[in-house]
């Protein structure tokens, strides 16, 4: 099917913001123009402007949306992997487990932070608010509740807690991509998350 019968059939929008996120994933912000993209698949720029009215930037944020998505899922599937895992103990609804948990999703979120810098670049300047399903920070806020449930986090420290510790692993995560610790080798940069996360834990 052509791009410009895709049009026609009402998917322009969705055609647009596959190639956007498809640039974006290779080269961040600044490879997603309205323009370019709409002339890449065969359509006039007008044509895309009937669905993003106030150009790129409706663009970024459909984009940053996806990236957002994309993000709780790597945090929610990792936090049930370690659920699953055969050799994870004690069962959930335990001190440990919601540790474990909450420990899991930092992980994810810096390791989708380096497989996915592009993605995530956008998906971290243009955003309208949160969204159900693509709201990581729900994830998060999840894993605090736990935390306070099986009483390893008492309820009067649980104010901030999400927006503290996201902060930690969202600075680790650009220092890795964008600053100077992306020169760090696997190894030491493995040691790095394990002490951020021993740090963003016991502080908590």
């Amino acid at each position: 099917m052509t791009a410009r019968a895709t049009y026609h059939h009402g998917d322009l929008k969705a055609a647009l913001v596959e190639a956007a996120v498809a640039a974006a994933r290779e080269g961040g912000e600044a490879a997603v123009g309205l323009n370019r993209l709409a002339a890449g698949l065969g359509v006039s720029a007008s044509a895309a402007y009937r669905h993003f009215p106030e150009g790129r930037e409706d663009l970024l944020v459909a984009v940053g949306d996806v990236g957002r998505r994309r993000l709780a899922e790597r945090l929610a599937a990792r936090i049930a992997d370690a659920d699953a895992d055969a050799d994870a103990e004690p069962a959930p609804g335990t001190a440990t487990a919601a540790r474990r948990r909450f420990r899991a999703s930092g992980r994810a979120y810096v390791e989708f932070v380096l497989d996915e810098p592009g993605l995530f670049q956008v998906a971290n300047r243009h955003d309208r608010g949160r969204l159900p399903g693509a709201d990581p920070f729900g994830v998060l806020e999840a894993c605090i509740a736990d935390l306070v449930d099986t009483g390893v986090l008492d309820e009067d420290r649980r104010t901030d807690a999400a927006a503290a510790a996201w902060a930690a692993v969202h600075g680790l995560a650009v220092l890795l991509t964008e600053g100077p610790l992306r020169r760090l080798p696997p190894d030491r940069r493995e040691r790095v998350l394990e002490r951020t996360l021993d740090m963003v834990e016991s502080g908590l």
